[in-house]
């Protein structure tokens, strides 16, 4: 489809909440912050403790102000919603003083959403937890739930060389129009959104998400024309789907309406609310069709009056980027040693704006203390345009760094452990919280994570090899997909078995030959999950060698690991698998199979009910 029903004049479902957003006062970033919410939230927690408040009443209240509960009892974590994954330079101060003050284990977390979580906090101070981050621009309002969840964007949005456009008031815009939207309170499940700008390479996994727009220049009638591709149906999990376009060129005066009908027809999907765990968008459009969907959402647009994003895109001065000063004389015109040179030469690269940089930093597994989030604030305000962005690989991109500033930038991360090199790398291995904190984990997968980064420290030589540098290692610790496993080269779900004598061991289940970033949405691949194996956690690091070896020593030239599978096809490296799998009766020489990684007791299946479907 090239167009999008034309609107009439009737009002729509929204306009009340248009017109109040598009009339509020400009608030310090992209969320408008309302102490009247946590001061309901205060009450509400009042309420619950004094046993005033049934669970089922307080809990969806909760989850909308992102106050999410975890696995172990009477502990929290707090999901801070970031759009577009930008964080200015007063945000990472405000987000270590809640690391050092109220997170017991002193870090933050950037998931693979762009969000930064804290977690094993007490429910009574997270009102206070949230002011602070209102104070500072952020909030978590929406970011659990069956809402629109946090919205993705290319960290590189704005200074890419191949960029169509940059979609950041865009982006801004269409999270301004979703949070505390009448439809998007309570739908059938939550719903999650891209915004990309980039032609040749796809940042944010365009096709794994429930909406994702994807800027697009038309030239009509001899005038240039933005607007967007829309894509639909996208999610991972148990039913692992790519969406599909369901507009190929929408214009930018409609690309709200497409979200509002996209909404409503959600929303009015009342045969998925039997059953939360089956109740994603791509549950609907497998049952119905994808063609009846598009009609669903064309009858949509034909009563949504018109809805002119411009007054909700203007951003905050502090998120507009003010780029630094290039040094008039360059370089220092001292020879920068070789790690700096490593670092610069995978971890940066030159913005379309000439004498600026993007400079990654390496996050391992996405955790950062108080005193790397004060560092990294003293970065960015002396180096960068005056924010970093978290990506979708659980690290920040610096943007705006003079060239002859990177070496300063570099020592800087090197002091505080974060001088990291191969982002976007096998050495960048992705991983959700797992059994650390989440009621639905199985697996100790940060665990496992830590195991798999120390394996590859002791390649040496086979990390030279620059196919295998390519490849993408993540793991989720339940095959709900918050790791992203579904899309790397090698990735895991966890899972349980049992040994000989009937006893639980931790374990993965294997899939292979995931893609995503590279080229357009429509060449994201999910992985395939090898039928009938799982690998103990124990060997899994083991596991990887192992496959690294084999492709190593048996692909053609600079075959790649996917096409490499898809000419040998399962077997061989299932066969290999397979090897890891056998597990010994309990006894003292394989007493360690029995317990998970990060952990010295007996490993135990411990599953409760999640919280992301309430």
């Amino acid at each position: 489809m090239s167009t999008v029903t034309q609107p009439d004049t009737r009002p729509s479902q929204g306009d009340i909440h248009r017109s109040s957003l598009a009339q509020a006062p400009s608030a310090k970033g992209v969320i408008p912050y309302m102490e009247g919410e946590i001061v309901a939230l205060e009450e509400e927690i009042r309420a619950f403790r004094a046993g005033e408040r049934e669970d089922s009443q307080f809990l969806p209240f909760r989850l909308r102000q992102g106050v999410y509960g975890q696995r172990q009892a009477d502990s929290q974590m707090v999901r801070v919603k970031i759009p577009g994954g930008v964080i200015t330079e007063e945000a990472l101060r405000a987000l270590g003083v809640i690391a050092d003050r109220y997170a017991p284990l002193g870090k933050g977390h950037i998931t693979t959403r762009e969000n930064v979580q804290f977690h094993h906090l007490r429910l009574e101070e997270c009102p206070e937890v949230l002011r602070i981050l209102g104070e500072a621009g952020l909030t978590t309002r929406e970011a659990c739930g069956n809402t629109v969840r946090n919205v993705v964007g290319s960290p590189t949005a704005g200074v890419c060389p191949d960029e169509v456009f940059d979609i950041t008031p865009h982006l801004a815009a269409y999270v301004r129009f979703a949070v505390r939207h009448p439809l998007t309170q309570n739908f059938p499940r939550k719903f999650k959104t891209s915004f990309s700008g980039c032609s040749d390479h796809d940042a944010v996994a365009s096709a794994i998400h429930d909406l994702s727009y994807i800027a697009q220049v038309r030239h009509i009638d001899g005038a240039e024309v933005r607007g967007f591709k829309v894509i639909v149906g996208g999610a991972t999990s148990i039913m692992p789907r790519l969406g599909k376009p369901l507009f190929d060129f929408v214009g930018e005066e409609d690309y709200l309406r497409v979200a509002e009908a996209i909404w409503r027809v959600f929303d009015k999907a009342d045969v998925l609310r039997k059953n939360r765990m089956m109740a994603r968008i791509k549950v609907l459009i497998d049952r119905i069709g994808f063609e009846p969907f598009r009609a669903m959402v064309e009858e949509e647009l034909a009563s949504i009056g018109p809805i002119d994003p411009v007054p909700l895109m203007e951003l905050d001065d502090e998120f507009i980027e003010h780029p630094p000063a290039l040094p008039a004389g360059g370089a220092n015109g001292h020879q920068p040693p070789p790690e700096f040179l490593e670092w610069k030469a995978s971890n940066t690269f030159a913005q379309k704006q000439p004498g600026y940089h993007v400079a990654y930093v390496t996050i391992p597994q996405g955790d950062i203390n108080p005193e790397q989030f004060t560092a990294l604030a003293d970065l960015v305000a002396r180096y960068t345009g005056g924010s970093a962005r978290a990506t979708q690989n659980q690290n920040l991109a610096f943007r705006w760094v003079p060239e002859a500033h990177l070496v300063d930038v570099w020592r800087g991360l090197k002091e505080i452990g974060l001088a990291g090199t191969g982002v976007d790398s096998i050495v960048d291995v992705t991983s959700c919280p797992g059994t650390d904190s989440c009621k639905l984990g199985i697996t100790s997968s940060m665990g496992l994570g830590r195991a798999i980064m120390d394996e590859l420290d002791s390649w040496n030589g086979l990390l030279e090899d620059p196919e295998i540098r390519k490849l993408h290692i993540k793991m989720s610790g339940c095959p709900n997909g918050c790791g992203l496993h579904h899309i790397a080269n090698i990735g895991f779900h966890g899972a349980a078995m049992k040994g000989p004598n009937g006893v639980q061991v931790p374990a993965y289940e294997v899939f292979l030959g995931g893609s995503y970033g590279v080229g357009r949405p429509e060449d994201t691949r999910i992985g395939e999950r090898l039928p009938r194996i799982k690998v103990p956690a124990k060997r899994v690091p083991q596991l990887v060698r192992s496959l690294a070896v084999y492709y190593k020593e048996n692909r053609l030239d600079a075959e790649s690991f996917n096409d490499f599978l898809q000419r040998v096809g399962q077997e061989p490296v299932a066969s290999i698998a397979q090897e890891y799998s056998e597990i010994a009766s309990l006894g003292p020489d394989s007493l360690d199979l029995y317990m998970d990684w990060s952990h010295t007791s007996m490993y135990k299946l411990e599953r409760g009910e999640g919280e992301c479907s309430a």
